[in-house]
């Protein structure tokens, strides 16, 4: 995927032990992050695609590439249907 996913500036977000809540003002939801969607969460910040933000995990849990691509494409996938993403087409 060459988008290069930026979550919103305005979303509150409350990290505690690995895990997220993260509260859009705009919709008043509230979602909780499991650990996985946190990390994923903060490194979209508009400046990776991402391929190299599954890179960049992959290498850093020493996980399988493939599997670590799809599963970050996912993610991204379900912040972008949350209206997470400033290009909420992800």
């Amino acid at each position: 995927m060459t988008l290069q996913p930026k979550v919103r500036d305005d979303l509150a977000v409350v990290e505690l032990d690995g895990e997220a809540v993260v509260f859009d003002e705009r919709t008043c939801d509230l979602h909780y992050l499991n650990p996985t969607a946190t990390v994923v969460f903060g490194l979209c910040d508009g400046t990776g695609t991402v391929d190299e933000l599954a890179a960049d995990i992959a290498d850093a849990y020493a996980a399988d590439a493939d599997q670590v691509r799809r599963d970050v494409a996912a993610v991204v996938e379900d912040f972008g249907r949350s209206g997470f993403l400033v290009d909420a087409n992800a």
